[in-house]
Parts: C-alpha cells; sequence; structure tokens
C-alpha cells in the first residue's frame, strides 16, 4: 500500500525537481523546457524565467504569446481587468510584467532563434484572438523575430511536460512520486 500524501506535499517534491532542473539547465534546455511545458500548471517555470535576467529573449516571446497577449489588451489596465475578468488576474500580471521587462532591456540572453509568426511547427502566434477588441495595442518590438545561432526546426522530444527526458530523467522524478505515493 502506497503512502499518502496531500497535493501541497506532491507540489514540494515536484518543485524540489523542477529547482533542480532549473538551477542547472542551459538556455537551451529552458527553452525546450517552456515549449514543452502545460501553462495551466507551471508557475514555478513561468515566474522563474520571468524573474532571470539571463533567459534567453526567444524564450520569453514563447511564454508570452503562448499566454495570449492579445486576449489581456481588451482590459485597460490591472483594476479593469480585475473588475471583469478577476480569476485571470495572474495571467494578466505575468504578461504586463514580462512585456515592460522585454521592452526596458531586462532579459539578456540572444542565442535562440525565435520568430513568433512562425514557430517550430509553423504557427502564428500573433493571430490569436484577432477577433478580441482591444483596448490597447501590443508593443512592435514583441512581434519581431529574435536573432541568434541556435533554431530549433521540431517540436523537442526529448521533454515531456517542461522537463528533460535525457541526460537526467527529471521527468521520470516527478513520475516516481506518482509510483510511490498516492495523492489525495
Amino acid at each position: 500500500m502506497k503512502e499518502k500524501i496531500s497535493t501541497e506535499e506532491f507540489e514540494m517534491f515536484e518543485h524540489e525537481i523542477w529547482k533542480e532542473f532549473l538551477e542547472n539547465a542551459t538556455q537551451l534546455e529552458i527553452h525546450k523546457s517552456v515549449i514543452t511545458s502545460n501553462f495551466d500548471g507551471n508557475k514555478l517555470l513561468l515566474n522563474w524565467i520571468k524573474d532571470n535576467p539571463e533567459v534567453d529573449k526567444a524564450t520569453i516571446l514563447v511564454a508570452y504569446w503562448m499566454c495570449a497577449p492579445r486576449w489581456n489588451k481588451k482590459f485597460l489596465n490591472r483594476d479593469d481587468c480585475l473588475e471583469k475578468q478577476g480569476y485571470r488576474i495572474e495571467e494578466f500580471d505575468f504578461i504586463e510584467e514580462i512585456e515592460q521587462k522585454y521592452i526596458d532591456g531586462f532579459y539578456q540572453g540572444t542565442g535562440i532563434i525565435f520568430d513568433p509568426k512562425s514557430d517550430i511547427e509553423n504557427y502564428d502566434w500573433t493571430s490569436d484572438y484577432l477577433d478580441e477588441i482591444v483596448v490597447r495595442e501590443i508593443p512592435k518590438v514583441m512581434f519581431e523575430p529574435t536573432e541568434g545561432q541556435i533554431e530549433i526546426k521540431e517540436y523537442p522530444e526529448d521533454f515531456d511536460e517542461g522537463l528533460p527526458l535525457k541526460p537526467i530523467d527529471y521527468a521520470q522524478k516527478v513520475y516516481d512520486i506518482f509510483e510511490k505515493y498516492e495523492v489525495e
């Protein structure tokens, strides 16, 4: 019989695995992590990249566009978002903060190529939510492709749910928690 743990205890174990990965990851691995992550349950990764000036600009743009910035531009400001859709305030704050930091030159990494109009699967992220009536525009710089030496041309199959499978299988470490414990 498996030992039972709470969801909070599981998240503690999972966060330790994520922290270990992020502390040792290259910029390319962090980029692949963002591309393959499920954003609904990965605030740790998103906050880590948001607050890290060494993160590659391409990685920040991927996170920015995957969070649907145009949807948030229908709000005049934070108070307007709180009033109309308070449940999305964390996403609103995240998008606004990385947008401002990007414009201010906070992010320093420049090794990876990313074009928000044509990602690794030729998807145009800039076309999301074009039907939304916006009251603020997305800054032009957020549409510009990044320059670099590394271009990812296909979906990273060596990552699962944002974690690498090799050389250390961090994804398996998370799955092992489920094998060892019953999460309530």
